[in-house]
């Protein structure tokens, strides 16, 4: 799968660190705000591990990991490995970098590949897609895939934004796509006929807009960070923020969180 989409920002490190000011003693909150690159930040990613139940001795793949914010929080609140897996190389060459810099080189490590095609030799404890359903096209096959590189009793945790309305009504560009051929958004059902045609057991769905709501207005209260999701997408994010905002507002689209057992 090829997705011109995301790295439109040529050096992600230098301008993160120049918006931080330093390169030295950063914390995964001090990056929260550029590499949590999902609706509700943090909050969400606290939300999905505690449901996720993780052990430190677990081994936890991070499909479509970005600039490895999520993959830092495991790796820090667990304390367990985790493998993030990307298409774009300079957010696998900037999640490194900002590893290294967190301290938290040992616990993460990240690879270049394509999500629908997971080329692992071994398999995981547990996974986590955090805002990425919406670029693949075929879900079952994908959900299939993940299972394949599970071990038995293995848990996936889904962060994504689905269809709760009519996707034809969305405008673009959107956070995830340019333009409607770049966009596979799907509905919670849709998702959970997937994964268990794939052989996982699923709990119910929970919407998670109030959470992200709340957490995007408690950021806004405590002002304008550092740095931010423009820092990656460029001069196009306040249009993809405004179309965002309508698609939620207009119940067209919702953060969703599926938990789904091997």
């Amino acid at each position: 799968m090829r997705f011109e989409h995301y790295g439109r920002v040529e050096d992600p490190i230098t301008a993160i660190l120049t918006g931080i000011g330093r390169s030295h003693d950063l914390t995964i909150d001090d990056l929260a705000p550029v590499d949590e690159f999902h609706l509700g930040g943090a909050a969400a990613t606290a939300a999905l591990v505690a449901d996720l139940d993780l052990r430190p001795e677990d081994r936890v793949l991070d499909i479509g990991s970005g600039i490895g914010g999520p993959a830092r929080r495991i790796a820090s609140v667990v304390g367990c490995e985790v493998v993030g897996v990307d298409l774009t190389p300079s957010f696998v060459e900037t999640a490194t970098a900002l590893s290294e810099l967190t301290g938290l080189a040992d616990r993460t490590s990240f690879v270049v590949g394509d999500a629908t095609r997971l080329e692992f030799s071994s398999r995981f404890d547990a996974a986590t897609l955090v805002h990425v359903g919406m670029n693949i096209p075929d879900k079952p096959a994908f959900f299939a895939a993940v299972a394949d590189r599970l071990e038995p009793g293995a848990r996936l945790g889904i962060y994504d934004l689905m269809a709760t309305g009519d996707p034809d009504r969305l405008s673009y560009p959107l956070p995830f796509a340019s333009d409607a051929s770049e966009a596979w958004v799907a509905s919670p059902d849709a998702y959970v006929a997937a994964l268990v045609a794939a052989g996982f057991d699923v709990a119910e769905p929970i919407d998670r807009t109030q959470l992200a709501l709340d957490a995007t207005a408690a950021a806004s209260a405590a002002g304008p960070p550092p740095v931010s999701l423009a820092t990656l997408m460029g001069p196009d994010f306040d249009a993809m923020f405004t179309n965002i905002g309508a698609a939620l507002r207009g119940g067209l689209l919702a953060p969703v969180q599926i938990i789904a057992t091997r």
